[in-house]
């Protein structure tokens, strides 16, 4: 049974007097007890207030969040196993009491139910190292640990939790609320929704993709914690999206010794051998790294790179053998064959800027070990060197604090293991709390206590390789040639102040973390960025975004208006700014040329919609129409006769398209017989009620055409 599950308080074989001054920087005391089993102080929760203090705690979750601040969630302390949530702001190092119970008051939580967000829920108390991961959208994640389940059982873990920050509300996303539920890893690669990694604990390895996929690797099998040690090498992935596990990698069985392969070289068959595992180091090259660790009664300190993109494994750095002393040569003094001394419960985070380096702080010799170290390490990637940074090669090393918030040369930490670990935007490192040796503790000499101290360290940047600093790479936009109201945009990267010049038409996206730029006429920008803190990366960034004017379509017709025996229709183009045309009539494209003509054989309205495009595509409209007549008609009788056998009684004009202004008929004598502006009447032959006299007779006709005015004279012969 390991030392945490029993939690026996054993008696020191050895204590080291050794001093440990800080020679990488500066260690700075910056708030709660020196001693232990300090109960700290709640307040009042969500209210910061500089007097608020978490309890001493041991192996709970810790986070980063997307604004930088600090988060902490459970783990053991003096009343037993905690689930309240805690914020520390890194800026005025104050804490506030978010979430959860104070004390021990339900370490059972509120589950309520599986995908429901509520401000009711919490996950139950646990410690012994929950997983804990921060993803793309800034939210939190929780899996397992060793503690209590929903009908208070105690035992390993298997439930998945989120925390959204924006609502402080908690989420159980997946998992059983049961304790002890065993793994299932179905098929290697193959997701399926009743996968899962099943109780576990000790297994701090976690990792976010870019695709915002968790990862998880190691750790301690829960469902056989009471029993011993039996720790996993497998690999984890969970798609957030489709709530599915896949087992990746490595061994579905406990206890595996995996396989080394040669140093630097990525094989399909290198695994490394099971273990507790807490580094949670992610590079540049997006992938991850985990180091040291152990099992029932060793530990170690080899690197291993795992490649998300190839699934393989690489062991890149550390021995093969189990409890190496490592090589402490001297502080600040980089080096490819010196390692940290193999150990357990070291915590590791990497620098928020500087990726590519890494911190290791502390741990245990072995699990069943009450030595405890304090030296800080440093893992370069690119060079793959250590550097040991501060703290002693002996273990059991009691604090040097000074003053409360005061940096002092010669100041350091005290030796512990389980810490909780952050780094803020300047690089500066930050621990709270731990388990640790006091000599203060019954039974005498001394024994393990929980801490609830915090530290920062500020490293000194001369006493590491040149490559610690950062190389920033400003990447510029893939589209700079579009349209006015398009817009093209560039990453926005992490911790980096950023000039732009001209400052104008452009915004920051804080969703997407893209600066979007929208200028209304051709612009040529200059970005220059600066990394905040030790990582002082730079870069210029200079490019031009070319805004092609929208064309103008414009177009002129003739005739306007015509007659039907006249069809063509003569399309002039008057564009601007244009480069290629389409003629569209009753929604279909007719003609592509500059200009166009159109027959148009049918009376009516006939409107054309020029779209004009330029070189981008972008495109402008206009639509004029056109008038299409038929010609006036117009047909007069020569004779008729109005004799009653109702054949061409009457004197009619057949007339079309005309509008008539004026039908008059008069006698040979000049005597007007007849008259109407009724083009539907006719005369009858009579004048005055009486027939008119068979001869010859005159007619006049005035009417408006489409063409104008017109008038048709001529005779007519009345007969009968």
């Amino acid at each position: 049974m390991s030392r945490k599950l029993l939690f026996s308080f054993l008696l020191l074989l050895c204590f080291a007097t050794i001093n440990s001054n800080a020679q990488g920087g500066l260690w700075t005391h910056m708030h709660g007890s020196l001693g232990s089993q300090a109960l700290g102080l709640y307040g009042t929760k969500g209210v910061t207030n500089a007097t608020n203090t978490p309890s001493g705690r041991y192996q709970g979750a810790f986070w980063t969040d997307k604004q930088g601040n600090f988060w902490l969630f459970g783990g053991f302390h003096p009343w037993g196993y905690a689930n309240d949530l805690w914020k520390l702001d890194p800026i005025t190092a104050q804490w506030t009491w978010i979430n959860g119970p104070q004390g021990v008051s339900d370490q059972n939580g509120e589950f309520g139910i599986q995908g429901v967000a509520s401000p009711l829920n919490y996950p139950s108390a646990r410690t012994f190292g929950p997983n804990c991961w921060t993803d793309n959208n800034g939210d939190l994640w929780l899996y397992g640990g060793y503690g209590y389940d929903v009908n208070s059982t105690l035992g390993g873990l298997s439930d998945l939790w989120k925390y959204h920050i924006a609502t402080n509300e908690w989420t159980w996303i997946s998992g059983s609320n049961v304790a002890n539920v065993a793994p299932v890893h179905g098929t290697l690669g193959v997701a399926a929704p009743t996968n899962n990694p099943g109780a576990r604990a000790e297994c701090k390895s976690g990792w976010v993709d870019d695709n915002n996929n968790l990862w998880m690797f190691g750790g301690q099998d829960g469902v056989t914690m009471a029993q011993g040690v039996n720790v996993r090498n497998d690999m984890w992935k969970y798609d957030i999206t489709t709530n599915e596990w896949t087992w990746m990698k490595g061994a579905n069985t406990i206890n595996n010794n995996g396989t080394f392969g040669t140093k630097g070289v990525e094989a399909a068959n290198n695994n490394p051998p099971a273990r507790l595992s807490f580094t949670k180091w992610k590079g540049k090259d997006k992938s991850f790294y985990v180091f040291a660790g152990g099992n029932a009664a060793s530990a170690r300190n080899d690197l291993w790179r795992f490649n998300p993109f190839t699934n393989n494994w690489t062991w890149i750095s550390g021995m093969q053998t189990q409890n190496n002393q490592g090589t402490y040569s001297g502080y600040c003094d980089p080096d490819p064959i010196k390692y940290p001394s193999a150990r357990i419960e070291n915590q590791t985070v990497a620098t928020s800027t500087c990726t590519e380096i890494f911190w290791s702080f502390g741990g245990f010799k072995t699990i069943q070990n009450t030595q405890s170290f304090n030296d800080l390490w440093l893992y370069n990637l690119t060079t793959n060197k250590w550097t040991w940074v501060s703290g002693s090669q002996a273990t059991n090393i009691n604090p040097n604090p000074g003053p409360i918030g005061v940096a002092q040369p010669g100041r350091y930490i005290g030796s512990k293991g389980g810490v909780f670990i952050w780094t803020d935007a300047q690089n500066n490192l930050w621990i709270f709390g731990g388990l640790a040796f006091d000599s203060t503790l019954n039974p005498a000499p001394g024994a393990l206590g929980l801490k609830n101290d915090l530290w920062r360290f500020q490293p000194d940047s001369t006493c590491f390789d040149a490559s610690f600093n950062s190389v920033l790479t400003l990447e510029g936009p893939t589209d700079t040639t579009f349209c006015p109201g398009d817009t093209t945009s560039i990453p926005m990267p992490d911790n980096t102040d950023i000039v732009i010049s001209p400052n104008t038409d452009y915004q920051y996206n804080v969703d997407s973390s893209r600066i979007i730029f929208n200028p209304i006429v051709t612009t040529t920008y200059t970005i220059t960025g600066a990394e905040r803190g030790l990582c002082t990366g730079k870069d210029t960034l200079v490019f031009t975004i070319e805004v092609v004017p929208f064309p103008i379509a414009d177009f002129t017709l003739a005739p306007v208006t015509s007659l039907t025996t006249e069809p063509l229709i003569t399309l002039t183009n008057a564009s601007t700014l244009a480069a290629s045309y389409e003629w569209i009539y009753n929604q279909l494209v007719f003609a592509t040329s500059t200009d166009a003509t159109y027959n148009a054989t049918d009376s009516g309205e006939y409107c054309f919609t020029l779209i004009a495009y330029n070189t981008l595509g972008c495109s402008d409209t206009d639509t004029n129409c056109a008038y299409k007549l038929n010609p006036d008609n117009v047909f007069v009788p020569s004779v008729f006769s109005p004799n009653g056998d109702l054949k061409n009684d009457e004197f009619k004009i057949i007339a079309s398209n005309i509008t008539l202004k004026s039908f008059a008929v008069y006698d040979r004598w000049g005597e007007e017989v007849f008259s109407t502006k009724d083009q539907t009447k006719g005369w009858n032959g009579q004048y005055k009620g009486k027939d008119c006299e068979i001869g010859t007779y005159y007619y006049y006709i005035e009417y408006d055409s489409f063409k104008g005015k017109k008038t048709l004279k001529g005779d007519i012969n009345l007969v009968r």
